[in-house]
């Protein structure tokens, strides 16, 4: 790839008064909200804060780091602190990046921290919510900026092939799985984009086999430290629990009265008949959703944790107390292996109802990753993939060929994967809440904005 060299003035990796003042503005700005709110609790707060099983490593042992430091009563503040600094380098780094990238444009690196900032203000002043995911106790705090850096380095990589953009891009990626589960997603994307490039543009094939590799080793080492953190902290080596739940949801949702009889185990068959039964007496099946995608989107999301916390744990935890006689990290694991066993047994229903499902919650992530659901914004979001896959397409038609290297559309592709392989991901597994889409919103943004800078740059030519 040395064709990727880069034509603008060489400058060195020195930075100027304009990089040193967004650096300043970042944090001035994340830095803002967390002494102006502080450190905000929601529902999911305690699970980490306690370290409970069904909870990843990384974010557990952040803030067991941070206790230790700082004490029980006062590690939260500096918590919120440390997620604000890491938001704003994380903001200014993407800046910087496209600005070098781009002829030292200054315009583009302010257009992408603004975007950054603009999440931030979505969330703290639109939403329901009230607050930033930065101030929060819980794994965006951290995980929607390693997410930035992550995206950062890979693009780094494939545009110039360093080999410490590739450990970087290893780092991040293996430090947001260790964070959430969802987060396999930058695996996925990074096997998409190395056989992208590797071999559908380059054919390079021995590279991508090694890169294949290491990424497939990404996966073998988070399991290791899942367990080597259970290990540390309970003296188990078990990986964390929980992770059938959420399919087990799903499947329950689609499921029929008839998919009783899919099921040969009779404990197995009593646990899906009772909660089957109070589900669908709730109105929390597919039976009972509205017509339309997005009112079945959202007939789903709502049914989801009712289904999985209020149905499932009481019918599937109680059996396991009082039949089973287990507490503890034994009645997790013991709950883990019912979950496995009915989402295998599940899997064999009729798929016509899941697909439906999958498909309109795959295209809420979709809206929710550059919007938000609603009668408008679902149209703006279409015109917005329209316009971004137009200006990608113009740019590989102006390059007549499409491995013809272009720092733009190589970020354009990376974003898109991104968004890509976490609505597919998240959309087979969970309800695609904001929450679990806004890791590219800004990123898309600033790709959109890259592209737009060339047509206009090119035009004025």
């Amino acid at each position: 790839m040395g064709t990727w060299t880069d034509t603008r003035k060489k400058t060195g990796n020195k930075l100027d008064k304009w990089d040193i003042g967004l650096l300043a503005a970042a944090l001035g700005f994340y830095l803002f909200f967390a002494f102006y709110d502080g450190p905000a609790l929601t529902k999911d707060s305690l699970s980490y804060m306690t370290m409970d099983l069904t909870r990843e490593p990384l974010y557990p042992t952040f803030l067991w780091i941070f206790r230790r430091i700082f004490g029980e009563e006062g590690y939260l503040m500096p918590v919120v602190v440390v997620q604000s600094i890491l938001a704003a380098y994380a903001a200014w780094k993407l800046a910087v990046t496209v600005k070098r990238d781009k002829g030292n444009s200054n315009l583009l690196a302010l257009l992408s921290v603004a975007f950054q900032f603009g999440v931030t203000i979505l969330c703290r002043f639109v939403a329901i919510r009230r607050s930033s995911y930065i101030n929060c106790i819980m794994t965006e705090g951290i995980g929607l900026s390693l997410y930035v850096l992550f995206i950062v380095q890979l693009y780094q990589y494939i545009t110039k092939e360093k080999a410490r953009n590739l450990a970087g891009t290893v780092l991040f990626a293996f430090l947001l799985v260790n964070l959430r589960k969802q987060m396999l997603v930058t695996i996925c994307l990074m096997a998409a984009v190395f056989i992208l490039y590797y071999l559908l543009k380059e054919r390079k094939i021995k590279r991508l086999a090694v890169l294949l590799a290491l990424t497939a080793g990404i996966f073998v080492a988070c399991r290791f430290t899942d367990k080597l953190y259970n290990y540390c902290f309970r003296g188990v080596w078990v990986e964390h629990s929980g992770n059938s739940m959420g399919m087990l949801c799903t499947l329950i949702y689609t499921a029929g009265e008839e998919d009783a009889d899919l099921f040969e185990d009779e404990t197995l068959r009593s646990f899906y008949e009772e909660i089957s039964d109070e589900a669908d007496r709730q109105g929390l099946k597919i039976a009972y959703a509205p017509e339309g995608w997005v009112e079945l989107s959202s007939h789903y999301a709502d049914s989801y944790d009712a289904i999985g916390y209020g149905i499932i744990n009481p019918v599937v935890q109680g059996y396991i107390k009082e039949y089973d006689g287990y507490t503890g990290v034994e009645a997790a694991l013991k709950y883990d292996e019912y979950c496995n066993a009915m989402v295998k047994t599940l899997l064999g229903q009729e798929k016509g109802d899941l697909v439906k499902v999958l498909a309109s919650n795959t295209w809420k992530g979709f809206v929710n990753s550059i919007a938000r659901v609603n009668r408008y914004l679902n149209w703006y979001a279409i015109a917005a993939y329209l316009l971004y896959l137009g200006l990608y397409a113009r740019r590989i038609w102006k390059n007549k060929s499409w491995a013809k290297p272009d720092k733009s559309a190589s970020m354009a592709e990376v974003v898109l994967g991104g968004i890509a392989a976490n609505s597919f991901v998240v959309g087979a597994m969970i309800f695609c809440q904001p929450r679990y889409m806004i890791y590219s919103m800004g990123l898309f943004y600033t790709a959109l904005s890259m592209m737009l800078y060339d047509e206009v740059k090119g035009r004025m030519a």
